[in-house]
């Protein structure tokens, strides 16, 4: 760039009357004095050679200002705009995994509010949670790519209390709930928290009791135990805990276990099956799950067995 600025000063200079000769320059008052008969031609020929170097100095600047141009509209182009579009989406994607509450985002495709929410209102330690955590191992083996869970924990609240609550069956279960709630934040996707869930509910009066069994099972079932450890100790997981019951506490539901489905109560297991209109086997809930489904995406080939909603 420097060469260029010079040349644009030298032809400034030779077309206002300035010599430049051997390397002096010497102001003329506008008339470059000369031998006689030379002063025209030579002054003529300095304006020849300085409008060269006027219109090339000023090509070499529309070439610059071009490039810069080009520059700045890179992100016209179809391979940059995919890739400011992508880092969007990754810092989206990112923000939207930092908010989530109560669940992860899963390897389905299906996006998670069209899925059909599934909440179950239990207690970790829960005799009737555990028979219809147990009832749902099949259907989340049917239909997890269309179905969404959150679970809503039954206790009172009390601030003063470790965990936030108070639960039922001591202290214990408060703890209990949150390495649930924590498996299920941090699930590779449903099937992997379920079998959290049959792994933990295989010792009942384990569950809440010290970190061996909660860690074993998120280990066996796939889920990043790094994670998961720090929510349960943090306070990640007592958040987790008292916005469950208060999900709890704002449906009204006092009933461990209580399922439903699509915002509508659907079940009570309450030293036995209740309030189960549709039945109370895997097939009925998975016949009501394909029945809520709304989504776009194909749903699971079981689903062709039932009516969809319209």
């Amino acid at each position: 760039m420097a060469d260029t600025h010079t040349s644009v000063d030298e032809s400034r200079y030779l077309l206002h009357g300035i010599k430049v000769d051997g390397g002096d320059v010497e102001k003329t008052g506008g008339i470059p004095r000369s031998p006689r008969g030379g002063g025209r031609r030579r002054r003529g020929w300095m304006v020849v050679v300085g409008a060269i170097v006027v219109l090339a100095a000023l090509a070499v600047l529309a070439a610059i200002g071009g490039r810069h141009t080009a520059n700045h509209k890179g992100l016209d182009t179809p391979a940059a705009a995919a890739g400011y579009q992508a880092g969007g989406a990754n810092e989206q994607e990112e923000g939207r995994e930092a908010t989530t509450s109560s669940s992860s985002s899963s390897s389905s495709s299906i996006a998670d509010e069209k899925k059909v929410q599934v909440e179950f209102f239990v207690m970790s330690r829960c005799p009737d949670a555990v028979k219809m955590e147990q009832t749902f191992s099949r259907v989340v083996d049917a239909v997890h790519s269309i179905m969404e869970v959150q679970l809503s924990f039954i206790a009172r609240l009390d601030p003063n209390a470790t965990t936030g609550a108070v639960c039922k069956h001591r202290e214990y279960e408060c703890v209990g709930n949150i390495d649930e709630l924590c498996a299920l934040r941090h699930r590779l996707d449903l099937p992997s928290f379920w079998r959290f869930l049959g792994c933990v509910n295989s010792r009942v009066e384990d569950i809440g009791r010290g970190r061996d069994l909660a860690l074993r099972c998120a280990s066996a079932a796939g889920l990043d135990t790094a994670a998961f450890l720090a929510c349960t100790n943090q306070g990640e997981g007592r958040a987790l805990f008292r916005q469950s019951v208060e999900n709890a506490v704002f449906a009204g539901v006092e009933t461990s276990a209580t399922v439903f489905v699509a915002g509508k109560k659907r079940c009570v297991e309450d030293g036995g099956w209740r309030e189960c209109p549709g039945g109370y086997r895997p097939e009925d809930f998975i016949r009501d799950i394909c029945a809520a489904y709304k989504g776009s995406a194909p749903p699971p080939s079981i689903c062709a067995q039932y009516p969809r909603a319209v």
